[in-house]
């Protein structure tokens, strides 16, 4: 990922998220967190995106996952969890965090078959008092 996508993931992160990310906290991930922020392309089109960071040496959180409408139920999210876990691992990372609108079946079916499992939930997590799932799975 670098500075030349930013616009597109952008555009992901509206089209998938009633609360996306404002586009400057994106730039700043992939300043902060640079071979953390993965995308995976058709051509010179992003078709999705993934961010992690780093937290206490061995905790991989996985902060955004998003994949382009067209391009769902193809793989996409995956391969870029797929590729982030790797990434992960290879710096030292024992454990795998996330969190998840309670509401996102698609996205906590994703994970639970990744391997992830749901530990808490956390009441009104997002603006609109929606509640999240915080899910983890060892690396």
């Amino acid at each position: 990922m670098n500075e030349d996508f930013l616009d597109q993931v952008y555009a992901i992160e509206i089209e998938s998220f009633r609360y996306p990310y404002p586009k400057h906290l994106l730039r700043h991930f992939l300043a902060l967190f640079p071979d953390f922020f993965l995308i995976a392309l058709h051509g010179e089109k992003v078709t999705g995106y993934i961010v992690g960071a780093i937290r206490r040496r061995v905790l991989g959180h996985i902060i955004s996952l998003a994949v382009k409408k067209e391009y769902r139920r193809k793989g996409i999210a995956w391969r870029l969890l797929e590729k982030l876990e790797d990434q992960f691992r290879k710096n030292g990372v024992k454990i795998f965090r996330l969190e998840v609108e309670a509401t996102n079946d698609a996205a906590v079916s994703l994970y639970l078959r990744r391997g992830f499992k749901m530990a808490y939930v956390i009441p009104n997590y997002y603006p609109g008092g929606e509640p999240c799932v915080v899910m983890f799975k060892k690396a």
